[in-house]
């Protein structure tokens, strides 16, 4: 009888995802991979990552399942993505797909199956306070790749379930290894940012998944600060807080967008200074590393790639926190996921609901 632990691994068919698994199986646990088929109209591209995780599955002789989650993932990761982008917000459809979907189905799949742990090919670690036995959430040793700040809707029943096998590992030795085993044949593929925007075109994703609804809003202006108008634009979901393109007209200094107004079909431009925010509003909190509080202080990351700066926040009221910055931060974009770390745990995260000037 086998008494080895035995694993769940996403496998999408890239790099990554298949290193996770060679080095699971390395480490003698009995692994099982499972790729998901998410979106319908990326056909040839999910199937290219299924026969790419069937081959790694085949050459590491672990047992492959394909699960279609396709109308799942329309229902709640496609259809929320549109319907936030068309009330003015920048939604992080990535960080609601690993909660609601991912992490969701692999536990499931998981209990199901009678499979001990689950895992993936994302950069992050996870730790446990002895103290407190919570569960922590760490930034990768390859702080270039820590993924991380996509992880903050992870529960601590996820985390107790988790296992991150890259968490310690840089890209390039992560390539070394899978071109050493030969699991990758051709050319080695990177998972792109959003899987259902395959030319991360948002727009044009728009103008085709919501075409009626695109037309329906039509040209509207664009306008100052103090109301004056000084252009038209072919619709406000054309543009994000902080872009200073497509205007379609000169102006003497730099202007971005400073704020949208759905309602009127208005989008609002300002001189950069005005886009530093003191603060914003947070909603959907999920205390991640930190025990749950009223306040808490640390690193705040408004964006992926962003720099952290240092802020304090506190609870408003039941669902939401108020989190000020020691340093003024530009284009804070409702919708965005904020984040906040102390060193290297990642203590909360939540929506941005809006920012305070």
């Amino acid at each position: 009888m086998n008494t080895s632990p035995s694993i769940l691994v996403a496998l999408s068919g890239g790099v990554d995802s298949s290193v996770a698994a060679l080095l699971l199986k390395q480490q003698g646990y009995v692994v099982t991979g499972v790729t998901f088929r998410l979106w319908k109209a990326s056909e040839s591209l999910a199937e290219e990552g299924i026969i790419r995780a069937q081959r790694v599955c085949d050459k590491l002789q672990i047992r492959h399942l394909v699960i279609d989650l396709r109308q799942l993932f329309e229902e709640r990761i496609v259809k929320n993505f549109v319907d936030e982008y068309l009330q003015g917000a920048t939604p992080n459809p990535c960080v609601n797909c690993n909660r609601q979907i991912k992490w969701m189905q692999l536990r499931q799949i998981a209990e199901q199956e009678n499979i001990d742990w689950i895992a993936t090919g994302h950069y992050a670690r996870i730790g446990k306070d002895s103290s407190t036995g919570r569960y922590q959430l760490l930034k990768a040793a390859d702080q270039s790749k820590d993924q991380s700040y996509a992880l903050w809707r992870l529960t601590q029943q996820d985390l107790a379930r988790t296992v991150f096998p890259l968490g310690e590992l840089s890209k390039p030795k992560v390539k070394q290894l899978a071109t050493e085993a030969g699991l990758i044949q051709g050319t080695l593929r990177e998972s792109q940012d959003i899987c259902f925007l395959p030319d991360n075109d948002y727009r044009k994703f728009l103008a085709e998944y919501a075409g009626s609804r695109i037309q329906a809003i039509g040209k509207g202006e664009i306008l100052m600060t103090d109301g004056k108008v000084v252009g038209q634009h072919a619709g406000f979901y054309n543009f994000t807080i902080g872009q200073r393109k497509g205007f379609k007209r000169g102006f003497k200094e730099r202007l971005y967008v400073k704020s949208l107004e759905p309602a009127k079909n208005r989008v609002v431009i300002a001189p950069r200074a005005e886009l530093a925010a003191q603060g914003m509003i947070i909603k959907e909190v999920n205390f991640v590393s930190l025990p749950e509080s009223s306040e808490f202080a640390g690193e705040v990351k408004i964006r992926y790639g962003g720099q952290a700066v240092r802020g304090q926040g506190r609870r408003i009221d039941q669902e939401r926190f108020v989190l000020r910055f020691e340093t003024p931060q530009f284009a804070v974009c409702p919708g965005q996921s904020a984040v906040v770390y102390e060193n290297e745990r990642l203590l909360l995260g939540g929506v941005i609901e809006s920012a305070i000037e």
